[in-house]
């Protein structure tokens, strides 16, 4: 056998499979939290929420500019609301009995995790310096058939955040999809795009030209009391999508997932994990996240480039959401679902139009459709936002109702 045909078999056996054991291990970790005290970041500190903005291409000076943020109404700086997604520490420090008797690891090791959707609350602003507590855990496991091929496993992960002072700041409700990647390659539904898109200058010139005129509402507020429904915002432009353009967002976000490892603490990590870290092309492992950066990986995974990370996407979201709400607004709620990849040479426009505005309770609140389409007028992406806006009356932000513990998580 040679070299090429031996390594070929070893990068085979080392993919997962999806079993009914697998899965049945996997359900028996519902609703039991999994401990976290290795944080991207455990506190908020100006740098890292500053750098985190400039990381997502967010310009506006509420989050990149602290002097800024320090003087609107709110009288102090806080985080861009998906830093959320990259704090908090868990008071669990070891995994319990009953996670311990489901086995070490993941079930499914070495079957690919698509990040499909992603839904987020906020009742508090992560202000600087703050530390976030966070509970978390595994809250739902769903088998169903797969767009790329034989069965996918829809596992429902949640989280809980809470401030330095017990005040509940956000919860998280995020969607994998987990494809083997064999059945995905078989299945080659993506393979025919044409990828990546080559511009011409005219292109070109028409991105920016639409970059030149992007819109921050920003220290102008937003009242409540001159919403229409049916009115648009003015659509975000995100790209031509770069590999430079991940790399910022992963410097941004900091090691973020068990995959963004270097030398000693990956060897460390692929010891306990080796499906974790699998055989490139060369034959010596590497993390799964390169999907993000390696097409030959990206490739193995039923795709014809490397793509964006859905936090990525979900933070364009959030940008198009607060450019539009301005200094004086509260994001209430973001729900994002993926439905297409953002490849390399891409570009997507993020617009909106508002559906609703209404009062429940003291809170004046608006929603806001959003749909991300790229230049071949796919719809890769749609949310929904909700906003607390100041009215006429009361121009002061504020923050909205905290719910009660029955409305928030099995995590609570």
């Amino acid at each position: 056998m040679n070299t090429t045909e031996e390594l070929a078999r070893r990068r085979d056996h080392e993919e997962g499979t999806i079993t009914d054991d697998k899965v049945d291990r996997l359900r028996r970790r519902i609703g039991r939290p999994v401990p976290y005290t290795d944080a991207s970041f455990e506190f908020a500190g100006v740098d890292s929420l500053r750098n985190y903005a400039r990381g997502i291409g967010d310009i506006d000076p509420m989050y990149c500019d602290p002097s800024h943020a320090r003087n609107t109404a709110w009288g102090s700086y806080a985080a861009q609301p998906t830093f959320m997604l990259y704090m908090g520490v868990s008071e669990e420090t070891e995994l319990s009995a009953d996670l311990l008797a489901t086995g070490r690891g993941d079930p499914l090791a070495g079957v690919h995790a698509f990040y499909s959707a992603e839904e987020m609350r906020w009742f508090r602003r992560i202000e600087e310096n703050d530390r976030l507590r966070i509970r978390k855990g595994l809250a739902s496991v769903e088998i169903k058939p797969s767009r790329m091929g034989g069965q996918a496993v829809h596992e429902i992960h949640e989280g809980v955040y809470w401030n330095q002072n017990g005040a509940l700041v956000g919860l998280r409700r995020q969607l994998l999809v987990r494809v083997g990647r064999a059945s995905a390659r078989s299945q080659g539904k993506n393979l025919d795009l044409d990828v990546p898109h080559r511009y011409t200058q005219e292109e070109m010139a028409s991105i920016e030209a639409e970059y030149e005129r992007e819109y921050i509402r920003g220290p102008e507020p937003r009242f409540w009391d001159d919403i229409e429904i049916g009115e648009e915002s003015v659509p975000l432009l995100r790209g031509p999508y770069t590999t430079t353009a991940y790399i910022c967002y992963a410097e941004a976000t900091g090691p973020r997932n068990d995959y963004h490892r270097a030398h000693t603490v990956a060897y460390r990590y692929r010891k306990d994990h080796p499906r974790a870290f699998p055989l490139n092309q060369l034959g010596y492992p590497d993390t799964i996240a390169r999907v993000h950066w390696d097409r030959e990986m990206a490739q193995r995974a039923g795709l014809p480039e490397t793509y964006d990370f859905g936090g990525e996407r979900v933070a364009w979201f959030s940008t198009a959401a607060t450019h539009w709400m301005g200094d004086s607004g509260f994001l209430c709620r973001l729900q994002i679902r993926l439905l297409g990849f953002c490849f390399v040479g891409d570009t997507v426009w993020i617009r909106g139009a508002v559906t609703d505005k209404r009062v429940e309770g003291n809170d004046h609140l608006v929603d806001l459709e959003l749909t991300a389409t790229n230049q071949r007028s796919e719809t890769i992406s749609t949310g929904s936002a909700t906003f607390l806006l100041p009215v006429r009356s009361e121009p002061r932000p504020r923050f909205p109702r905290t719910p009660h513990s029955d409305e928030v998580s099995i995590f609570a």
